[in-house]
């Protein structure tokens, strides 16, 4: 599967549509169509145009019936949902002529900002356009705690990133009991890490509470320590740090210089839109190059909303 964003798919449909998870066989694999769906959203320079994902996978009954699934994931209130969710069927099926689940995932802050359907229904004539929609606000805080889905941890790391927005030491804090809760639950090392990729994609912290936390996560629990010190050690790798745990997690100069960037983008992303998406987050966290992140961060000012953002960051990792 690519990347880290949809390493939990399987785990994602269980936790906000289930029914659709007990008839998808996973088994079978499924198949994502990226790079197929290109030439039916091309960029126009007018704001989103593509779908966020579309994959193929096979039912348990029907012999080998195919189905896709288009999954959207919303950060921001959006009044044309509907529409854009309408356009993205009809050009979908028109391609492949399947059998096609539309899913809306809100991320909104907003409790009362809702998905509606799309009524084209005039004189007899038109259609009904209905889709699923999932709103995470609707997901109590013990519910998520107690589960062992992986996608209800991912979805605790985001609340974090939105309560913790401006207190750091908070957000180090909820860090910590977040990943204590991890260990408690035994959660598997390879879930382990892809789930603090997420928390450290969507939590940022300072660079002198960087490094407190991952010490205080390594001599929180010396009998459980090995799989997040790993972790921490291939995280540390892939964002091309040189220097050890041991020697504190030194940052050195090159890594300073982009999570200065990254800190500077998330600022003012926060002071014109709110809190940015996780997605954005784990873009900034993916991105090596500050010449890239310079371009991001004058973009920042600009930009006229944050799903225009997430394509320009999207497009360029």
């Amino acid at each position: 599967m690519e990347g880290n964003r949809w390493f939990f798919l399987p785990s994602l449909t269980e936790l906000v549509l289930p029914e659709l998870s007990a008839q998808i066989d996973w088994n079978r694999g499924f198949e994502f169509l990226d790079s197929e769906l290109r030439s039916l959203f091309p960029e126009t320079g007018t704001g989103r145009q593509h779908v966020d994902k579309v994959v193929r996978v096979f039912l348990r009954q029907g012999g080998s019936r195919l189905i896709l699934v288009h999954i959207e994931i919303q950060s921001q209130a959006d009044p044309d949902l509907s529409h854009r969710m309408f356009v993205y069927f009809y050009r979908i099926y028109d391609q492949y002529r399947l059998p096609i689940v539309s899913l809306a995932i809100l991320a909104d802050p907003n409790p009362n900002h809702r998905a509606t359907d799309l009524d084209l229904r005039v004189a007899g004539s038109g259609c009904l356009f209905q889709y699923h929609s999932c709103k995470l606000t609707d997901f109590q805080d013990e519910f998520l705690e107690a589960s062992t889905n992986p996608v209800a941890k991912v979805i605790l790391a985001h609340r974090i990133a939105q309560r913790t927005a401006k207190e750091p030491k908070a957000r180090l804090q909820q860090k910590l009991g977040w990943i204590r809760e991890l260990f408690r639950q035994g959660f598997p090392r390879d879930q382990i890490l892809n789930l603090i990729r997420a928390l450290e994609a969507m939590n940022p912290l300072p660079r002198d509470l960087a490094v407190e936390f991952r010490n205080q996560v390594l001599q929180s629990d010396p009998g459980r320590a090995m799989p997040i010190i790993t972790c921490f050690e291939c995280i540390a790798r892939e964002e091309g740090l040189s220097q050890g745990l041991s020697q504190g997690l030194s940052l050195g100069r090159s890594e300073g210089q982009l999570t200065s960037l990254r800190e500077a983008i998330q600022e003012l992303l926060e002071e014109r839109f709110g809190v940015a998406s996780p997605i954005i987050q784990q873009c900034l966290l993916m991105e090596l190059n500050p010449t890239t992140l310079k371009v991001w961060l004058r973009r920042t000012a600009t930009i006229e909303s944050p799903d225009a953002y997430r394509d320009l960051v999207e497009t360029s990792v």
